[in-house]
């Protein structure tokens, strides 16, 4: 509300909600009371008039009994003529032999301001007439409507009066005082200066003079802690800007030992790789030069000899050695992930059939030892999608290490019967392929390092040293894993865990 606005044509104001209510209780409060006043004097007026009905019975009836006994029409009817001009009676009708004698005023009877009385003689009982009375109720409501009328309209103006006055005051002496406030609070209060009321010098405190301090009180205590939180905020961008700035050079302090780690690091396997590469080199040569020796040597043999026994035993040495080197290269062909085998789904029986099988036949070409039979402990509808070569050939190299194991063990027992088992089962997402033998087992010392490359506990010449390499690494190809348990002089059991689906085939 702007300076010139009139709190008269606010609609919304405090002043005028206070003249809505005041006036509505001031009417509802009138109404009630006023209603039930005219309530009770309607009662207590509409009681007298049915008290003439008493007073007809108790003391019109006897005599006009009598009159009717003796014939006495004059005094009869004088009787009558003073019975009409009873207050409230508006209707009267005397009825005797079946004839009206009597009859004035109009009717409009109802239940409450009619009524009949039988005219007895008191000494014979015998009905001499009925004379019928009528009240004049309608015209005791109709005075009583309009006198409620006026009454309303009298204390609506007087309501009205004093509702307006209660609003010029409640406006004059409260709610400008609020609307300054307000002024106060949205222009005032920002300004380094106290609020004042428009109040007389030696005017007593009231609430709004309380309201008014507490609001200064308010305004020095805002003021000091707004003071006080700018202080903090300084201190905080400062300690914040400290911290930042030594954040700032432990990061790049941080960075700078990060360059040097990385740069010690790249160097550092720079180095293991050439030092893995020339040990690898080394090895690869030492185990393809000493079956090349033999094939170099007896190829000589060959030329020189002309006996045919001679010439096949040299050749069964050089196709022998030949083999090995042949093993050799696909084993660093697979180790080098040099491998075209394609992804499929395959029965693991059969390919655990064929590797045990190619395992026996390339064992009696060379004429190894051969264990004299297998248990097949299958599981059924065994299926995986796997690399079906490299699988195999996995497969074979862990078959071919346990018959060397038992082949070992044969060589120093006697009475020892070899026992090889091979079996396969569904375990949860998985296929679980077995191979258990009890050969010569294995030295806890070794450990895991058994899946070294070129690590070997055969004879030279009767093994490179890679083939369960090769077999750890075709698991992990399939995403699965190669583990064994053993106890040295007892029996050894590989297990290798590949996962039903392979997630490559469907990348």
């Amino acid at each position: 509300m702007t300076r010139n606005e009139s709190p008269w044509v606010r609609t919304n104001s405090l002043s005028l909600k206070l003249l809505i209510a005041t006036w509505a209780v001031s009417s509802f409060a009138t109404l009630i009371l006023t209603a039930g006043q005219l309530i009770l004097d309607y009662q207590k007026d509409f009681d007298k008039l049915q008290n003439n009905f008493s007073i007809i019975k108790n003391s019109y009836l006897d005599s006009m009994a009598e009159h009717l006994w003796s014939y006495d029409t004059r005094l009869l009817e004088i009787q009558l003529d003073g019975l009409s001009r009873l207050q409230g009676v508006s209707y009267l009708k005397l009825t005797a032999d079946n004839k009206v004698i009597y009859e004035t005023g109009k009717t409009d009877p109802t239940e409450e301001s009619h009524k009949n009385f039988e005219i007895r003689h008191k000494n014979t009982n015998e009905t001499l007439g009925n004379l019928d009375v009528e009240l004049d109720t309608k015209s005791l409501r109709d005075r009583y409507f309009h006198e409620a009328i006026w009454i309303f309209v009298r204390q609506a103006a007087k309501t009205l009066v004093v509702v307006f006055c209660l609003y010029f005051i409640f406006n004059r002496i409260i709610v400008i005082h609020i609307k300054h406030i307000a002024d106060y609070l949205k222009t005032g209060f920002r300004e380094n200066k106290n609020l004042a009321l428009n109040r007389p010098p030696h005017a007593e405190k009231d609430e709004l003079d309380v309201l008014a301090d507490s609001i200064n009180l308010f305004r020095v205590e805002l003021l000091e802690a707004n003071k006080k939180l700018e202080q903090l905020n300084q201190a905080l961008e400062q300690k914040v800007a400290d911290r930042t700035r030594e954040l700032t050079n432990k990061n790049q302090s941080l960075e700078k030992a990060m360059f040097q780690i990385k740069r010690m690091q790249a160097t550092l396997v720079a180095q293991e790789r050439l030092a893995s590469l020339g040990s690898l080199t080394a090895s690869v040569a030492h185990e393809i030069r000493n079956p090349l020796n033999f094939v170099l040597n007896f190829s000589e043999l060959l030329t020189e000899s002309e006996d045919a026994e001679e010439i096949k035993e040299v050749s069964r040495v050089v196709l022998k050695h030949s083999q090995r080197i042949d093993q050799i290269v696909r084993s660093m062909q697979i180790l080098s992930g040099y491998d075209s085998d394609l992804l499929e789904s395959t029965d693991i029986n059969d390919i655990l059939k064929k590797a045990y099988q190619q395992t026996i036949s390339n064992r009696s070409l060379g004429s190894s030892y051969v264990p004299p039979k297998v248990t097949y402990r299958l599981g059924d509808n065994v299926h995986a999608q796997v690399y079906s070569v490299s699988l195999q050939r996995a497969l074979s190299n862990i078959i071919d290490n346990s018959i060397h194991a038992i082949e070992k063990k044969v060589l120093v027992q006697k009475n020892f019967e070899p026992e090889l088992t091979i079996s396969t089962m569904v375990r949860g997402e998985n296929v679980e392929i077995s191979i258990r033998d009890n050969g010569i087992g294995i030295p806890a010392i070794l450990g895991e390092k058994i899946f070294d490359p070129f690590l070997t506990t055969k004879a030279p010449g009767e093994g490179a040293g890679l083939g369960l390499t090769v077999a750890f690494n075709i698991a992990q190809k399939h995403g699965g894993t190669l583990k064994y348990t053993s106890e040295f002089g007892q029996w050894t059991e590989f297990v290798m865990s590949i996962p039903i689906s392979h997630e490559r085939l469907h990348a």
